[in-house]
This record gives structure tokens, sequence and C-alpha cells, in this order.
């Protein structure tokens, strides 16, 4: 029998300390109407959650660590076909939404969040691609790529006002602090005074390693969310020249930020982080693999909500009493074997917390997956690489590695195994292919062609 092993000398227990626990617990999780989250905005005790399906969600947090439910609304419509919402910022008895479809800019009164009502949408801002915003007393700040970010009035914050734009070539977020705006523009962020949001003037720009996701201001320090890069951060005592100062580069994806007291959390795409900047480094002091897509973050007081695609989930942050286990993908996907051959993938398995994480059963629901050295005991700060060898007997197969132990918010933890897995997997190479244009352009698209540059796919159901 041939084994093909993904990863070489992987059958054998690997330990390793990172030196201190990580600090997140799972609090609650709920599992809303709405999906294809992307936002998430903490105001007073009320937790919004904007999506692009099936409309927004509100949750009482005045306990931060439970999540109770309190309605679903929707700007206009349901559904695909309806308003599909994008990115929220509140402030007070209002929220302004912006919308992914074309439709505009949405102000909602949240005075009762449990029925909040759509005041409409704002004059003159339907048929725009809006994106992230941001507010600072009457000033309202609108990103829409191209179209440069939009700036209101909010005086009446029943009635923004528009009253200028700032030209960008693809603003993607916005941050407002001290009379300032700090704007996302591709590699770029812009500073510009919005003292007189009548007519704002460019002072500055900072180019950086990578398109710019997200931005936060606090304390004289600009964060900027990076994607891939990570997070950088920049010291603002000169409001008009930022000072780079450092950057962590985080697991996956550094998508949305936001702050939780004195630190950065991290929607990092497959997990959420926490960064804290100490006076010479930014570095990680929390970190939770959430099993799910991250989409946005938001927090109050010592616990981070991370909006996922189809979920929220709540972690309390703090010092772990007891054990706390994580893993390093919540799914192996074996790629094709004839049957009778086998394939070997493996996951970390981490114990977070600050007691001896045990073991009490772990074991695959489907035969053609076999673990070859279970799960052992660990001690704080260990991680053990599970190795499991799938072998084909059928066309495909799917099961599920389950692991039982003593972590008390997840005694049951589960990662998904698909065996004969037509197409690529995460860390593989990709399959190449060829494929018409069928619009903006003429001839086909072969990703040979393409060899060492950065292809984004993103496939959309017309209609």
């Amino acid at each position: 029998m041939r084994i093909h092993h993904f990863f070489p000398l992987i059958s054998f227990l690997f330990l390793f300390s990172f030196g201190y626990s990580l600090n997140l617990t799972l609090s609650d999780y709920h599992n809303p109407a709405a999906n294809h989250i992307l936002d998430a905005e903490v105001v007073g005790d009320v937790l919004i959650v904007s999506a692009m399906v099936q409309g927004i969600e509100f949750y009482d947090i005045s306990n931060p660590g439970n999540l109770n439910h309190l309605t679903n609304f929707n700007l206009s419509g349901g559904g695909w076909g309806g308003t599909q919402s994008n990115c929220v910022r509140a402030e007070g008895n209002y929220a302004y939404f912006t919308s992914n479809n074309g439709n505009g800019l949405f102000v909602v009164n949240i005075s009762n969040p449990s029925n909040p009502q759509s005041l409409g949408s704002v004059s003159n801002t339907s048929n725009l691609l809006l994106e992230n915003l941001d507010l600072e007393e009457n000033t309202l700040a609108v990103c829409a790529h191209s179209d440069g970010v939009l700036l209101f009035d909010i005086s009446n914050p029943a009635n923004p006002i528009q009253t200028s734009a700032i030209v960008t070539n693809n603003a993607w977020a916005v941050a407002l602090a001290g009379g300032y705006a700090y704007i996302a523009d591709d590699e770029n962020i812009l500073i510009v005074n919005v003292n007189d949001i009548h007519s704002p003037s460019f002072i500055n720009q900072v180019q950086t390693t990578n398109a710019v996701k997200d931005l936060v201001v606090y304390n004289n320090y600009l964060y900027a969310a990076l994607g891939s890069d990570g997070v950088d951060i920049y010291d603002l005592v000169d409001p008009q020249n930022p000072q780079y100062l450092d950057n962590y580069n985080t697991t996956t994806m550094a998508h949305r930020i936001a702050l939780s007291g004195n630190k950065l959390a991290v929607a990092d795409w497959d997990d959420v982080e926490v960064l804290e900047w100490n006076g010479e480094s930014l570095n990680r002091v929390g970190y939770k693999n959430t099993g799910n897509r991250t989409m946005a973050i938001a927090a109050k007081e010592e616990f981070i909500y991370s909006a996922e695609w189809a979920s929220v989930q709540v972690f309390e942050f703090g010092a772990i009493a007891g054990p706390d286990i994580d893993l390093s993908t919540w799914e192996l996907n074996y790629p094709y074997v004839e049957n009778g051959a086998s394939y070997s993938l493996s996951l970390d398995i981490i114990n977070n917390g600050n007691t001896t994480l045990t073991n009490t059963d772990n074991y695959t629901t489907n035969s053609e997956f076999t673990v070859i050295n279970p799960l052992t005991s660990l001690n704080p700060g260990e991680t053990q690489t599970v190795e499991i060898i799938y072998t084909a007997s059928n066309a495909n197969a799917s099961g599920a590695y389950r692991i039982y132990s003593n972590d008390a918010d997840e005694p049951e933890i589960i990662c998904e195994t698909n065996g004969n897995i037509d197409g690529a997997n995460i860390g593989e190479p990709a399959p190449d292919f060829d494929l018409d244009y069928m619009a903006n352009g003429t001839g086909s698209f072969q990703l040979s062609d393409h060899l060492g540059e950065i292809v984004v796919i993103a496939f959309f159901s017309p209609g």
C-alpha cells in the first residue's frame, strides 16, 4: 500500500510551547437567520450584525457575555431580492448602513432596538458601491470606492446632508479622529483634514505593503489591517504624519479590526486574534480558531463578538483558569487517490490554557480515516501534531475526527474529514484551467499564464 504524505515526518508526537496562554474563552454562540454576515457594531448595550442575505440582527448585550437576540430586521425587502446590507456604524439612537447592491446609504432609528425603524435611503447615494463608514461628532464619512469618500453633516442625525467628497482611487475603509480622515485607498493611507467638511484638504499619504482592509485610531495610534500582511501600527503624535512602529503578521488574513479595551481584536478569516502594543512591539496576546469564516469583529469590555459568515460567537478575553483546546484547522480535505491507495494529512491540536488538557476520547467516525498517533494529554502551551491517513475504498468518503476533553467551554470539538475531494486543496498547486471571457475582454484566461502572481477568483450567480 502506497501512502502519500502531505507533510513529511509527521507521524510522531510533536510538542512545543507558545510560552503563554492565549486567553480567549467561548462565552456564547448564535446561529441567526441572517447569513453572508459582513459587519458588526456595538452601540451601548446593543450588538448589530449586518448581513447581505436575510437581514440584520439585533442583540441585547447588557450582559456582554450573552447574546440575547432581539429581532431580525430588513432595510427593505428580504433575501437576495431586497436591499443587501453591508457595513454599519451607529451612535446614540441612529445607525447608518451601506448597502451591497447599489441601493444607497440607509438611516435606521434604533431608539427601540427590538423594533428598529428604517428612515429610508439618503438622497443621491443610490447606484454607488458603498463600503465602510465612520462617524465623529456631526460628521459621517462613507467610502464609495472609485467615487471617493462622501462626507455628510449629521447634526440632524435622522437626515444626513452630503457636503463634499474626497477624491480617491479605491476608498475601502475610513477612520475619523480629531478632525482628520484616515482613508484606506488601495495600498495607501490618505490623511485628509476634515475640520471643514465642506472643503476637505489633502495633507499626506502613507504607503503600505498591501491593500488596506480596515483602519482604527485609538490613543494616538493608528492600526491598519493589511489582509495577508497582518496589522501595522503607526504613531499619531503628529496626526498629519503617521510614523510606522511595527507589524504583526497574523495567521491568515487580517480583514477587520476593532478596539477591545486597550487591545485590538482582529477578524483574521479563520480565527480571532487579539493584539497589544507594549510600547516596543505589537504582540499577539489572544487567539481562537473559530472554525468559521470570521468576517467582522466588535467588542465590549473584555468580550469580543466574532461575526462569521452565518453565525455569531462571543469570546471572553482573560486568563484561562483551566485547559483550552484549539485546532489548526477544522477540516481535512484529501485529494483523489485510487482505491486501495492512501493519503496522509495532519492537524495541530493546541492547549492554550493554564492547566493540563486531558483527552477522554478521540476517534474518526469513518473507518476509511485512521488516526496514526491519537491525542494524548497536553501541558499548557503544548501542541500535538496528529496524523490521519485516508485509505480510499469508494468514490469519496466523509466523516469527522471527534475529540473529547476536559475543556469546560468546548468539551467536544470536531474536525471534518473528506476523502477524494475533486479539486485543489489549500497549500497544493492549483489545477490549470482555460476559460473564455464573457465580458470586459476577448479571448480566454489561462491560469498558467500567471504563475507567480496572486489570482483572485470570485463566483457570482447572475440574476
